[in-house]
C-alpha cells in the first residue's frame, strides 16, 4: 500500500474525470488535505473495498449494513474513486473498484484531522486541551483510557529506541 505521506496526499485528488496517479506529490498536502472527511456511508464502502481485492458496485450493495439504491453506491463509489481513494478498471460493462488505501491508512487518516481541528480551533493551551481529552476519554470508557496509556507508552518506547545514541564524548 502506499506510505503515510502518499497517504495523506490523496486529500487532495482535483476530482477530475482523469485516472489519479498512484500518488500525489507530497507537496500537494497541506492543511486542505486533512479537511476531506469521508462520511459514514463512504467510510463503509471503502472498509468493504479494502476488504476485497476488489469489487463492482453489485457487490459492495451486497455487503452495505443498509439497502441503498445501485445508483446511490455507484455514485458514491465514483466520488471516491475521484477524490483518489480508490482505483478503477472497466471490466465488460461495470467497474472494477480496489481500494488505494488500508483501513489503517484510513483511520489515521481521520484521526489525525480530529487531532489537528481539536488543538487547532481552540484559543486554550494544549496542557488545558490534552487535560480536558483525558477527562473525556476517562469518562467515555476506562478501558480505552487504559489501552490510550498502553499506546503512549509503546510509542515513546518505539520514539526512543529509534533515536540516535550520543557518544557521550563532549
Amino acid at each position: 500500500m502506499l506510505s503515510h505521506r502518499a497517504a495523506l496526499s490523496m486529500f487532495t485528488s482535483s476530482g477530475s474525470a482523469s485516472e489519479p496517479t498512484e500518488a500525489l506529490a507530497p507537496d500537494d498536502l497541506e492543511n486542505e488535505a486533512l479537511e476531506r472527511n469521508l462520511g459514514q456511508r463512504e467510510r463503509e464502502i471503502m472498509y468493504i473495498v479494502c476488504g476485497q481485492e476488489s469489487a463492482t458496485v453489485q457487490q459492495v450493495s451486497e455487503h452495505l449494513s443498509t439497502e441503498l439504491a445501485y445508483t446511490t453506491v455507484m455514485t458514491t463509489l465514483d466520488r471516491l474513486f475521484k477524490k483518489g481513494f480508490l482505483r478503477r478498471k472497466k471490466e465488460g460493462r461495470a467497474y472494477l473498484y480496489s481500494a488505494r488505501l488500508t483501513r489503517r491508512e484510513i483511520e489515521g487518516q481521520r484521526a489525525a484531522g480530529l487531532v489537528r481541528r481539536f488543538f487547532s480551533d481552540s484559543e486554550e493551551h494544549a496542557d488545558l486541551l490534552v487535560s480536558c481529552l483525558v477527562d473525556a476519554v476517562h469518562h467515555y470508557d476506562t478501558k480505552l483510557l487504559d489501552q490510550l496509556e498502553s499506546r503512549i507508552r509503546s510509542a515513546r518506547e518505539e520514539h526512543a529506541a529509534s533515536e540516535p545514541k550520543s557518544g557521550g564524548d563532549r
